[in-house]
């Protein structure tokens, strides 16, 4: 189990920036919680995070499929 800390996520969520990250976390009931580390630290499980970008990705999907074009 690896646990990724700030920086880490923003890169693997294609280089966003800490103040995008905290707007999803606030925003998006379905991003995992983190987890406190520390007083100061935080971080969240790797695998909790591919889960939700998987599950984004396959909603994206889903919906440019079931586009109606006119």
């Amino acid at each position: 189990m690896q646990i990724l800390r700030r920086k880490a996520v923003c890169e693997k969520l294609g280089g966003i920036n800490d103040v995008t990250l905290w707007r999803i976390t606030r925003d998006d009931p379905t991003f995992p919680a983190s987890i406190q580390i520390n007083k100061r630290v935080v971080g969240w499980l790797e695998h909790e995070i591919d889960a939700w970008l998987g599950q984004k990705a396959a909603a994206a999907r889903a919906a440019s499929t079931t586009a109606v074009y006119p």
